[in-house]
């Protein structure tokens, strides 16, 4: 089977040791996982957003980006019924609204998620937090709190370090550094601390900090993965996705 995967998460490496946080973020990761678990006979092109009229050909359409698709890109695309798979809180409009009702199946990262997307667009969708590959160096000692993620004001640093300086906790701030300095950051520290200023659909950092043992501190701003234990619930993930196709 020939799937078009259209979106604008790039780089296009998705072998890459890429950045997190920094230049690419989660969900571009999210995109390279799942396309990382694509069974055998799924034969998978990544387009671009600009060229999203290439993706009539293929015998499935997978969307994860509608950031930059005009509006008649994403009605004449839901003429083809596709697989849609935002990442993120999405913007409202007709076009896009149309999109997801026409969408087989319509997901979204977490229940939090589908519950912002079903408020404005009256479509309830399904959802999915992605394939995630944790690999953590365990750590010998723990010790105060981390904040990993880009350095943009969304991401809550400041509340981070009001909340640390309230609980005599060391802060650890990390932005712009390779994934594995993350990873084991994570195991190092007590708390992971993420307080986004806006909505965030699954936030994947949240994830791989609780893979390694660290205590969260979050608000509502931030969707979360399904209850149920760690290891069952993610490695449900990628099977579910699949099956959809």
């Amino acid at each position: 089977m020939k799937v078009a995967w259209l979106t604008h998460h790039v780089p296009r490496d998705y072998s890459a040791d890429w950045l997190l946080p920094g230049g690419v973020g989660g969900a571009e990761l999210t995109d390279a996982g799942m396309i990382s678990q694509a069974p055998a006979g799924i034969n998978i092109e990544v387009i671009d957003s600009g060229d999203w009229e290439q993706t009539l050909d293929f015998d499935r359409i997978i969307i994860t980006g509608t950031d930059l698709l005009p509006d008649r890109a994403m009605l004449r695309l839901a003429d083809e019924s596709p697989m849609v798979w935002v990442h993120h809180k999405q913007t409202p409009n007709k076009a896009r609204r149309e999109l997801f009702a026409a969408a087989k199946p319509f997901l979204t990262m977490s229940e939090a998620h589908s519950r912002v997307e079903e408020d404005w667009s009256f479509v309830k969708s399904e959802w999915c937090h992605g394939y995630i590959d944790i690999d953590i160096p365990p750590a010998e000692s723990r010790y105060g709190a981390l904040w990993a993620a880009r350095n943009h004001p969304q991401k809550g640093l400041l509340a981070a370090r009001r909340w640390c300086r309230e609980q005599n906790l060391e802060l650890t701030e990390l932005s712009d550094v390779q994934r594995p300095e993350v990873l084991a950051a994570m195991a190092e520290h007590e708390w992971f601390v993420f307080l986004p200023q806006g909505f965030d659909s699954c936030p994947r950092t949240l994830i791989e900090a609780e893979a390694a043992g660290c205590k969260i501190h979050t608000n509502n701003n931030a969707g979360r993965r399904d209850p149920g234990p760690f290891d069952e619930v993610m490695a449900a993930q990628a099977p579910k996705f699949w099956l959809y196709l």
